[in-house]
């Protein structure tokens, strides 16, 4: 990719791709480049194709609902055009977008946002070989140490935490993102209804986890504080 860090940064002269999601949304990526993660503790290898969005709207924060075409988080790729490199096609992907501070003055022929494609390309063993996966995906998860069942469809909040149920005063939520450690699922924090989650995250079997329709809700021990 072209350092962006200058005022005359452009990319109408630059390698265009077109991802292409389910519902027919197509994505148009410049100036794009693809990366893979060294394997983690598990074996997968995370790849991603990054690029400056050309057909995209809204300001490209993730907790822009404007943001198009498609909305930061999960989505489904059906099909890539990235010249000189074979099609993807129907993978589950995570979408994140990225606004990128211009200098001023500026020249540049785009609005600064940056789109990462994200999904799992692989999962190998310490030699190299190919490991069947048979985790990400899941929608439960029984902790074998307590027979414990979790839904990892839903939201949680830590044990003895209040759920800020007011959309006035959004708080943080616990949600599984796809991704695991040891075989353990990992929560990541979501910020009020953002898509994508912030940084960290935490293994479900650390500490004690309550899920948000059974955790006591913020406005209610307000209401008691008032009454």
């Amino acid at each position: 990719m072209k350092k962006w860090t200058t005022g005359d940064h452009t990319i109408a002269d630059t390698e265009h791709g077109i991802i292409n999601f389910a519902d027919g949304l197509p994505l148009v990526i410049a100036d794009w480049q693809v990366t893979e993660d060294a394997p983690d503790r598990d074996g997968r290898v995370y790849a991603s194709v990054r690029g400056w969005i050309v057909n995209g709207g809204g300001s490209g924060c993730i907790d822009d609902p404007y943001t198009e075409p498609i909305e930061a988080g999960r989505a489904r790729l059906v099909r890539s055009q990235l010249r000189g490199r074979p099609p993807m096609a129907d993978l589950d992907v995570h979408v994140d977008y990225y606004a990128v501070d211009r200098p001023y003055p500026n020249s540049w022929d785009h609005r600064g946002r940056q789109v990462t494609v994200t999904w799992m390309d692989r999962r190998i063993d310490a030699e190299g070989r190919p490991i069947p996966e048979d985790e990400i995906g899941r929608i439960e998860w029984t902790n074998p140490a307590t027979g414990e069942v979790f839904d990892l469809t839903e939201a949680y909040v830590p044990a003895g935490e209040y759920y800020y149920d007011d959309p006035k005063r959004p708080f943080f939520t616990w949600r599984h993102f796809d991704r695991w450690s040891g075989g353990v699922p990992l929560l990541h924090p979501f910020y009020g209804d953002h898509k994508s989650p912030a940084d960290g995250g935490k293994c479900i079997a650390d500490g004690e986890w309550v899920r948000i329709t059974d955790a006591p809700k913020f406005s209610e021990r307000v209401a008691v504080a008032l009454s």
